[in-house]
């Protein structure tokens, strides 16, 4: 046996590696131009301009690498967030420069791309990671059935420009159709997240972040309630309130308490702490919807302070390569 046979392997260096998980950055910048677009127009623009970008740049680069995550128990679910945020960046686009032939066709596009792969993740996911043990579950199994939701709140800004009638009836029902699967979805994580929690707590300090996206669907969904309703016929509209005032304070109460568990942890950056952005973006616009106007400005506060920290931590990240190893 020649020595060069039982020599030791020689030691890589850690492979730079972008996963699904960075797109969380496009989805929190994005909804800070979505809050913003109403009062401070030309700050939101810049806000949607920084989104867009970091989605053509991630997206490219992920495509390079040529890298599959669909195997890996914690980034699989993280598929949801590229579609999550391609419709942010589409919706921005309306909110942030008006519903002009060009940015209606882009918002169509970037709409059908991410209700594509929403639906997507909101299907196969929960199927690929069937069998999970119970201590492996996270917040972060919502990341891909969330978008169809996104897709509902999203696609109303569409409804007006779909042609009367029959086309915009169906457009409208499969707005509804996306809010309802994205639900049950929902429900279903929801419920392996308490048994979770009640047999295993909830988890350790760096993904604590994390449990923020419980927010997600809660904002959304009132969101979406209120948005299509708006289209919808009265009785329906009706509905807005019976949904949206409850789900509105619980989405309060769990920001409340996850707050305080963050906060006495002190969970160390990653990029989890991107979970404080996208969700309270969503409680802002529920609130927004529901008219609780004071409650949207406080937490339009938080979101924009929650992005700074984010934004700076990542910059970082990404300068020393801490948040690029595989």
């Amino acid at each position: 046996m020649s020595l060069q046979s039982v020599a030791p392997a020689p030691r890589l260096a850690p492979r730079t590696s972008i996963g699904p998980n960075w797109f969380a950055s496009v989805m929190g910048t994005g909804i800070v131009a979505v809050v913003l677009a109403p009062t401070f127009p030309g700050v939101a623009l810049a806000f949607w301009i920084v989104a867009a970008s970091l989605l053509g740049v991630l997206t490219v680069v992920y495509v390079v690498q040529e890298r599959s995550y669909v195997d890996h128990p914690v980034q699989v679910h993280f598929y949801g967030a590229p579609a999550m945020a391609a419709l942010t960046v589409g919706a921005g686009a309306v909110l942030t420069q008006g519903a002009t032939t060009a940015i209606l066709l882009l918002d169509a596009v970037l709409w059908t791309a991410g209700t594509a792969l929403g639906v997507a993740t909101a299907l196969a996911v929960p199927r690929l990671t069937r069998g999970t043990p119970l201590d492996a579950v996270g917040a972060w199994w919502l990341m891909p059935v969330v978008p169809p939701t996104v897709s509902a709140t999203t696609g109303a800004l569409l409804v007006p420009h779909v042609p009367a009638g029959a086309p915009r009836t169906a457009f409208l029902l499969l707005c509804y159709a996306l809010l309802i699967l994205s639900l049950v979805g929902t429900a279903r994580v929801v419920r392996l997240l308490i048994r979770r929690v009640r047999q295993y707590g909830l988890g350790e300090a760096a993904t604590l972040p994390t449990w923020f996206m419980v927010l997600g669907p809660l904002g959304q969904s009132v969101t979406a309630v209120h948005h299509l309703g708006q289209w919808a016929p009265g009785s329906v509209r009706t509905f807005t309130p019976v949904y949206g005032y409850p789900i509105l304070v619980l989405a309060l109460v769990l920001l409340i308490s996850a707050t305080v568990v963050v906060a006495r942890t002190r969970a160390p950056f990653g990029l989890a702490w991107w979970s404080f952005t996208f969700p309270v973006g969503t409680v802002v616009t529920g609130s927004a919807a529901l008219g609780f106007e004071a409650v949207a400005a406080v937490l339009t506060a938080a979101l924009v302070v929650a992005w700074s920290v984010a934004a700076a931590g990542t910059l970082r990240g990404a300068r020393d390569g801490s948040l690029l190893r595989a």
